[in-house]
């Protein structure tokens, strides 16, 4: 069984981790997230979670089984990886959605190949730091920290198992979507955003690629008013 935790009330919105992260790193964007039902969860072999990562496609599927086990639909966040097994989902299953909100997917476009493992291994400290920048893994909880340091090892596993995914499997999707980016990340990201049919794009000033961590309450913000919106009658 996935570890999940749950906060406030309201319409569900659930969140979902990438790549070297579990549910802890949500903590501080679940705390801005008022007026909803936050779903958090360790992605299955992640963190707090039982069980061996199994690759994407078992991810998608334990999304799936966890939107079935709430018997409604949900508002779904997506980071980075988590952000591509929600758009896979939403391609297959689109009635599971309420809305759906991704942080710079990580979505090989057709025809590349995934990244390969790197041969030697980044400290917790360096991936963090790589991706907040210097001195951040000082200003980390100390959950957010041991969020890092149990997930390196499957880290190396899903880098290397990335599958390209074709966007235009979403043309059926025809509920709220937004794709946020960073106004620190480098062009690619907007690149990436702009390919999703259908998609509203937003930019979070300052963030880099994990705003959860970094900007939680503007990103909040940005998730609260899009959902909000989404969930309104049309």
């Amino acid at each position: 069984m996935l570890h999940r935790e749950e906060t406030g009330s309201g319409d569900p919105l659930i969140l979902v981790h990438g790549a070297w992260a579990d549910g802890r790193h949500w903590t501080r964007l679940a705390s801005e997230l008022d007026g909803f039902r936050v779903i958090s969860y360790d992605r299955r072999g992640h963190g707090r979670s039982g069980g061996t990562h199994e690759g994407i496609a078992t991810d998608v599927e334990d999304l799936a089984d966890l939107i079935d086990w709430l018997k409604t639909p949900a508002h779904v966040v997506g980071g980075s990886l988590g952000g591509s097994i929600a758009l896979r989902l939403a391609a297959a299953a689109p009635s599971a959605f309420l809305s759906l909100a991704v942080h710079e997917p990580a979505l090989p476009p057709p025809g590349s190949d995934a990244p390969s493992p790197p041969d030697q291994m980044p400290t917790p400290r360096e991936f963090a730091e790589s991706s907040l920048g210097d001195g951040a893994w000082d200003r980390l909880t100390a959950e957010e920290r041991q969020g890092f340091e149990d997930n390196g090892d499957v880290w190396r596993a899903e880098i290397g198992e990335a599958q390209p995914f074709d966007t235009g499997a979403l043309a059926g999707f025809d509920h709220p979507l937004l794709v946020t980016i960073g106004g620190d990340s480098p062009p690619f990201w907007r690149q990436m955003a702009d390919a999703i049919p259908g998609a509203a794009v937003a930019t979070i000033p300052g963030a880099g690629h994990l705003p959860h961590l970094t900007h939680a309450r503007e990103y909040a913000q940005v998730l609260r008013d899009f959902a909000s919106a989404g969930a309104a009658p049309r």
